[in-house]
């Protein structure tokens, strides 16, 4: 377990926060262990969350054909309502008390937050406020949290400004939820600095992702990653391996990203021959990176960054210079916007690496039906994205619901963290939040015109699954992060 609480102890001055405070260790667990082939989507969580049976869906629709369940299927009465496989932690009840910032005898307050107001990519991963913003409404209609109403608040970073949501969050919101920041490390000391405890949707900078009082959904820690996606292209793709090469944008997110496959990828067999910087607010010609790559005989491009519009230019550029080659990308890049630029076909070969079952194969999975019908009745922005939103906003609202009355950030954290299976009632991959460590599984789709194809594995609604797939490895990144023994960040604390 991770020491989340130890980052107390430093402190000399009296909390600001209303929360008891801690720093003994926790009781010891493991990952659950995972089959060596391939595994369905896990089955219920053995967790503070009450089981229920998945029921099965008629249709396999994606989200812009699906417009009819809207009136099919209504939402659930509190006392039956299930989100996949869990029960929804929403519904009345008596809690009461001002035990915390940020809440009071009727409501909570939270925070959600994007990059939506980025000027080189307008509207940057909007689906997750429009997806916080739809649950927080959904969860109030059923009663709240033991009869709390929850309260929002939807930031916006632009990239540039985290430090800034974090210092008006912080003397105001009971937790962040659900949020995610592409330049988080630049909020991080801020967020540290006045002890706002958040469950966000993911993490990018080694900092952020080994942050005291942060616990993941599905973790992303700067020093592990699932080599599913690596030993897919070992496997179906051995001639491209050793004429690997990378591009990344100008910034510290996408470098990050590009250094731990540099650290990882090489585990089996990768060699990385270019490795190409570009502007992360777009480029005025992208055919030098492109003859770069042609030149250097590269096969495999792993791009990081965001599909529109650089990708997709960048993409453009090399369908005019005539140059293929096998490209590999971030879950980000699972959304309709890209799938919906592509009916032209030049993005095709591009590979996206998943935790999450795709919105494709919804009647194979309860929960990804659940949250598109959500979506679809409240409106929003459907996306990837969204889905890790939600995984964190049910691990919040579960742990928060344990808590009662004794609400505190250190209650929430500590159920969260005594969760040691967690799919987000079937969202996603098994994962043991409190852990930190990367999951060793996934599946790889293919952006094929407008739409998404399964090519690993083949059997819908199922992800692989091998331990030998999780890396280890450290970085400047992680060095500059000052991991304690448990792996939690001091960069900020001492």
């Amino acid at each position: 377990m991770r020491k989340l609480f130890s980052f107390f102890a430093t402190l000399t001055l009296i909390s600001i926060i209303s929360m008891a405070c801690g720093g003994g260790d926790r009781a010891s667990t493991t990952n659950t262990t995972l089959d060596k082939s391939v595994s369905e989507t896990a089955p219920d969580e053995e967790s503070v969350a009450q089981e229920t049976p998945q029921p099965t869906k008629e249709e396999n629709k994606t989200p812009e054909q699906n417009k009819e369940n809207e009136e099919e299927t209504p939402i659930e009465e509190e006392s039956t309502a299930t989100f996949g496989d869990i029960q929804w932690p929403c519904g009345p009840g008596d809690a009461s008390g001002n035990t915390a910032q940020g809440v009071t005898d009727t409501t909570i307050l939270i925070g959600g937050g994007d990059d939506r107001g980025f000027v080189g990519a307008l509207g940057l991963n909007k689906t997750q406020t429009d997806t916080i913003k739809a649950l927080v409404e959904v969860c109030n209609a059923m009663g709240g949290i033991l009869g709390r109403e929850l309260e929002v608040e939807l930031y916006d970073a632009k990239i540039f400004e985290v430090s800034a949501v974090w210092l008006d969050a912080c003397p105001r919101m009971f937790m962040m939820v659900g949020e995610g920041f592409a330049v988080d490390g630049f909020g991080e000391e801020s967020r540290v600095q006045c002890q706002l405890a958040h469950i966000p949707a993911w993490t990018v900078s080694a900092a952020a992702a080994h942050g005291p009082l942060m616990i993941q959904p599905v973790p992303n820690p700067a020093d592990r990653m699932s080599l599913s996606m690596a030993a897919w292209i070992l496997d179906t793709h051995p001639e491209v391996v050793q004429s690997s090469g990378t591009m990344f944008g100008n910034f510290g997110a996408t470098i990050e990203n590009k250094d731990k496959v540099l650290a990882s990828y090489p585990q089996l067999g990768f060699n990385f021959e270019v490795n190409l910087e570009y502007n992360i607010n777009g480029e005025d010609d992208w055919t030098p990176f492109v003859l770069s790559l042609k030149d250097a005989g590269i096969k495999h491009v792993y791009f990081t960054g965001s599909c529109l519009p650089n990708y997709q230019a960048f993409r453009a550029a090399a369908a005019v210079n005539d140059y293929e080659a096998i490209y590999s990308t971030d879950p980000n890049f699972y959304e309709n916007t890209c799938r919906d630029a592509n009916e032209d076909g030049v993005m095709n070969k591009t590979f996206v690496r998943t935790a999450y079952i795709p919105f494709e194969e919804r009647n194979h999975s309860k929960a990804v039906d659940d949250y598109l019908q959500i979506m679809e009745k409240q409106g929003g922005e459907v996306a990837l994205l969204g889905m890790q939103t939600t995984s964190a906003f049910m691990l919040w609202a579960t742990a928060t619901k344990a808590c009662g009355s004794d609400l505190t950030r250190e209650c929430v954290l500590t159920n969260a963290d005594a969760i040691e299976r967690w799919t987000g009632g079937g969202l996603h991959v098994p994962s043991n939040p409190g852990v930190n460590e990367t999951p060793p599984c996934g599946a790889v789709l293919e952006l094929l015109n407008d739409t998404y194809v399964r090519v690993f594995p083949k059997e819908a609604g199922t992800f692989a699954c091998d331990e030998s797939w999780s890396a280890s490895f450290s970085t400047e990144w992680t060095d500059q992060a000052e991991l304690d023994e448990n792996r939690v960040s001091h960069q900020f604390t001492d």
